[in-house]
């Protein structure tokens, strides 16, 4: 045994002897220097470039094998500008020795210094690397005919594949102040990346395991044109990988940057990122932890999951936006805060979400959305984003609208005299209008392809209280339905809408219902006061067709029927001005009586109609009928056009059942039995319905009894007579005129 030991330690001193002795001998004896022009002849040969070795070349054996190198440089490609391609300031690579010998290959940290590589793209869209990679595989070429026809013995292979060298690890990367730079003179744009530094740790190549992961370090200056931007990115992150399984860890990755440009929001962006990966390339996966981004009012995280990652990666996410203020992020962005009455709204937002998807679909649920006082629950979505069809089940529970729409004229000024007024405007015609008018996007409609409902507890909306609105919606090729319902001041809405958009035009039908609506508290929510009051419905029928709202105007066709009960039109006594009418038409007055006292207004038990529509016409009939304990109101003829937006010759007949005392006491008969006629002609407006005095005239007795209207009709003969004879006075006066200066 002891023999064995001196021969092992005999043999591990003459190994020691000529490890010293190679230090010492190859350094002396060898110049790697001599061979500077031996080499850059050889690589000029291979790439047709000018290589130039500046530094020298140092190199030491034991108990490294370390060879040091710099400056060195390759130039750039024939047809483009002067200059270097690739250019290395220093460069130092160093293997154990020892282990070498025993064809194991250790490597302490590899350091590159000043690396700039330029990369270019001329006029011609031809690229300078391009000739490396053509004339690597020329050489690939020729080895391979080369070797065709020639015979290697099995066991040479088998040699050689049996003796490889194992790479036990790297000491690390050191990679310090260099630049890649980006030139596309075809396309006016450039781009570099300066001042780069990437680090690492130790490497073992077959495993790099969770308790010695690679430390990671990547950060460099950004700096282009299209689109104009620069700043710094700095990256850091452990990572480890098992390469024979594919299995590969990025732990506490950080990404932290400060850019600046023209196309960035508000100018500036800084934000940072920090998240977990796990990837398998074997099974196709990635997981990201603990994903947080943070960038001004953004500050987002979450979890997400990949699968099938290198052939159709589908993934699944949680993901949470947590508590931020729409107003200054909009400022962030660059882009417009809106005007809204309620300056304190847009003030505070969150979202959180499950998200599924792949590269053409996607689905948010469950997805919960706050916008200030209001919380928005429900799913969505997107199928096939190249013709995107959109699923949607959403549920509020309170929107005030009126805070969010622009404030008025006079909450912008504070006082409406200080308001310039409105320039003057042409008033548009009908015709105008149509020709004007912009049509409906058919293709749009077409392309819909919609299937959803969404519901609110309770919306305000211009001050009018609504109350479980539902919207269901469904669109496909054309075709589209729409079922609206709510309910508001104690009744409700309920309506079914069809859009057909299959065909050159839009045809539309609706079948709309409107019931047990108190209409006193809605006006009074809507304007301020409640001049009408009752219980109103109605229900409507309708189909038109047209290429734009007005053609639809003009061909709508249906019919419409409505009740308004136990009503009153408050501030107006419809019986006074009944007998104002009166009195002015007989001259008993000035029509304007002197009743004591005012009225609060004119009630009535109800007001029907049941009207056909056709061509965009409202047709006015007998069914339109006005009950009140002292009127009756009872439609004649006429129609409301809708095309025209007028009143086209509607008349009505007013029934009073009362008595009017005049002025002076001149008491009028009961007006019962009385037609009193409106007619209504013009714009849609109330002053263009007028009594018909004419109507009135006609039967006075009916109104005055016959005592009465009889003396008024012999002074109507008395003032007529007297007239007449004043006229022919100065008609036999003028006639004497004339022949007096005839002769």
């Amino acid at each position: 045994m002891r023999a064995l030991l001196k021969v092992i330690g005999t043999i591990i001193g003459i190994v020691i002897i000529l490890l010293v002795a190679m230090a010492v001998i190859v350094p002396v004896y060898f110049h790697p220097n001599d061979y500077k022009e031996e080499i850059a002849a050889v690589v000029q040969e291979k790439t047709g470039r000018e290589f130039k070795i500046e530094g020298d070349i140092v190199l030491s054996v034991f108990p490294w094998l370390v060879i040091e190198l710099g400056p060195v440089e390759l130039g750039n490609a024939p047809g483009f500008p002067d200059g270097k391609f690739a250019r290395l300031e220093r460069m130092e690579i160093g293997v154990k020795l020892l282990p070498l010998l025993g064809k194991r290959l250790e490597m302490r940290t590899v350091k590159i210094h000043g690396l700039e590589l330029n990369l270019a793209r001329d006029k011609n869209g031809r690229t300078n690397w391009s000739d490396l990679v053509a004339s690597r595989s020329d050489n690939a070429q020729t080895q391979s005919e080369g070797k065709k026809g020639e015979e290697k013995p099995i066991e040479n292979n088998t040699t050689k594949a049996g003796m490889p060298i194992a790479i036990l690890g790297i000491g690390g990367l050191d990679i310090q102040n260099a630049a890649l730079r980006w030139s596309d003179v075809q396309n006016s744009q450039y781009y570099r990346l300066e001042d780069m530094t990437i680090k690492t740790g130790a490497i073992a190549p077959e495993s790099i395991t969770l308790d010695e992961p690679v430390n990671l370090e990547v950060s460099f200056n950004i700096e282009g044109n299209k689109p104009r931007i620069s700043g710094r990115v700095d990256t850091n992150t452990k990572f480890t990988a098992d390469f024979a399984k594919q299995v590969f860890q990025l732990a506490n990755l950080n990404v932290s940057s400060e850019l600046s440009g023209e196309s960035l929001p508000n100018g500036e962006v800084v934000f940072n990122l920090d998240a977990n990966l796990d990837a398998d390339l074997t099974k196709q996966t990635l997981h990201v932890k603990d994903l947080a981004f943070i960038m001004g009012q953004i500050n987002a995280n979450g979890n997400i999951t990949v699968s099938q990652l290198l052939e159709k990666p589908a993934f699944d996410a949680a993901f949470q936006l947590e508590e931020f203020n729409p107003r200054t992020l909009l400022v962030e962005l660059s882009l417009q805060v809106p005007e809204t009455t309620d300056p304190k709204v847009l003030t505070l937002a969150s979202l959180s979400t499950t998200i599924q998807g792949t590269t053409e679909q996607i689905h948010l649920k469950p997805l919960t959305v706050r916008l200030d006082e209001t919380t928005l629950n429900g799913a969505l979505q997107v199928v096939d984003f190249s013709t995107p069809a959109i699923r949607f089940d959403l549920h509020a529970d309170t929107i005030d609208a009126d805070h969010y729409l622009p404030p008025t004229r006079q909450e912008k000024t504070g006082d409406l005299q200080d308001v310039e007024p409105a320039p003057t405007v042409t008033p548009a015609t009908p015709g105008s209008v149509v020709s004007e008018a912009a049509q409906f996007p058919l293709d749009v409609l077409r392309a819909l392809d919609v299937d959803g409902k969404a519901r609110i507890d309770d919306l305000i909306i211009t001050k009018l209280k609504l109350s479980d609105l539902a919207l269901d919606l469904k669109a496909k090729d054309g075709e589209i339905r729409v079922r609206p319902a709510v309910s508001l001041y104690q009744g409700n809405y309920s309506g079914d809408i069809n859009i057909d958009a299959r065909g050159d035009a839009i045809r539309i039908g609706l079948d709309e219902k409107l019931a047990d609506v108190q209409v006193g508290p809605l006006l009074h929510d809507l304007q301020g006061d409640d001049l009408v009051s009752g219980k109103f419905q109605i229900a409507l029928q309708v189909k038109a067709d047209g290429k734009t709202p007005e053609e639809l105007k003009k061909t709508l066709a249906g019919n419409a029927n409505f009740e308004f009960s136990d009503g009153m039109i408050k501030g107006i006594d419809m019986v006074g001005k009944v007998c104002n009418a009166a009195e002015l038409a007989l001259g008993l007055g000035s029509g304007n009586s002197s009743d004591e006292g005012t009225p609060e207004g004119t009630e009535f038990q109800k007001l029907t109609g049941q009207f056909p529509i056709e061509s965009g016409r409202i047709g006015i009939n007998d069914t339109l009928a006005l009950k009140a304990p002292m009127l009756r109101i009872k439609g004649e003829s006429g129609a409301i056009d809708l095309g025209a937006n007028r009143l086209d010759k509607i008349k009505f007949i007013v029934k009073p059942s009362f008595t009017c005392k005049g002025q002076g006491g001149k008491a009028l008969n009961d007006l019962s039995g009385v037609d009193i006629p409106f007619i209504c002609n013009g714009p849609m407006k109330v002053r263009s319905c007028l009594p018909n005095i004419k109507g009135i005239i006609k039967r006075p007795e009916m109104i005055l009894g016959k005592e009465k209207a009889d003396e008024i009709k012999v002074k109507v003969k008395e003032k007529t007579d007297e007239l007449k004879e004043k006229l022919e006075e100065k008609a036999k006066e003028k006639a004497k005129e004339i022949l007096k200066d005839l002769f």
